[in-house]
C-alpha cells in the first residue's frame, strides 16, 4: 500500500491539525516538514502553502480536504457525526474558525507576538475585539458539551485546538482566555488525548 505523507512545517497550526487527526486515527504516515513558499511546497500547492498530502496518486492541499480524506479513508474513531444536524453543527464550527477565528488569533495576534521582531501594537490592539467574539461564542457552546459538536471529539476540536494552544503563549491570549472557563476545561481535556501529547505537548 502507498505510504501517506503529510507535507508541511510543524510550526503551522493547520499542519498540526492534520497531524492530530492522523494520530487520533492511528494512521501510519510520514511527516515531511516542508516550509511554505519553497520550490517543494509550490510543487504540491499552487500557492505554495501548507499543508499538503500525498498518498499514492492522491495529492491534496487545504486542511479541510486533507482531514476529511483521512477520516473517510482510514479506520479508527470517526471524527464526523452521522446525524445530519450534528454534521451541520460541525460544518458551522469549521466555517466559524476559518472565517472569524484564524485571522485575528493566528494571522494577527500569534504571528505578531511570537514571530515578528517589531509587533504592530495598534494592529494587535484593534484585533482583540475580533478575537473576543468567537471565543465568547465558543465558550458558550462548550458549556453544553465536552466537545465542540457533541460528547465525542470531532474535526472541529482538532481544527481549533492548535490555534488556542498558540494563543495561550501570548499575553493577549492569557487575557482573552482567563475568564473562558469552559474553553479552558476543554483545552485541558483535549491536551490529555494521546494525539495531543504526541503533536502539541513536546513543542510547548
Amino acid at each position: 500500500m502507498s505510504r501517506l505523507i503529510l507535507h508541511g512545517s510543524l510550526r503551522s497550526n493547520f499542519v498540526r491539525t492534520c497531524l492530530l487527526v492522523l494520530n487520533e486515527k492511528e494512521v501510519d504516515f510520514e511527516h515531511d516538514p516542508t516550509d511554505p513558499q519553497t520550490p517543494e511546497a509550490l510543487q504540491l500547492h499552487p500557492w505554495g502553502k501548507i499543508p499538503a498530502l500525498t498518498h499514492g496518486e492522491v495529492l491534496l492541499y487545504e486542511t479541510l480536504a486533507i482531514t476529511n480524506y483521512i477520516d473517510d479513508s482510514f479506520s479508527g474513531p470517526k471524527l464526523k457525526p452521522n446525524n445530519p444536524s450534528k454534521l451541520a453543527l460541525l460544518n458551522k464550527w469549521l466555517s466559524i474558525y476559518l472565517c472569524y477565528m484564524d485571522n485575528p488569533i493566528i494571522r494577527v495576534i500569534v504571528i505578531q507576538r511570537l514571530l515578528s521582531k517589531s509587533p504592530d501594537e495598534n494592529l494587535i490592539k484593534n484585533t482583540i475585539p475580533d478575537a473576543e467574539k468567537p471565543l465568547k461564542i465558543l465558550d458558550e457552546c462548550l458549556e453544553k458539551s465536552n466537545y465542540i459538536v457533541d460528547s465525542e471529539v470531532s474535526l472541529a476540536d482538532f481544527l481549533i485546538l492548535p490555534a488556542l494552544d498558540y494563543l495561550k503563549m501570548t499575553n493577549e491570549g492569557v487575557q482573552l482566555l482567563k475568564d473562558t472557563t469552559n474553553i479552558n476545561s476543554w483545552i485541558d481535556r483535549m491536551m490529555e488525548r494521546e494525539s495531543s501529547k504526541i503533536v502539541l505537548k513536546p513543542n510547548n
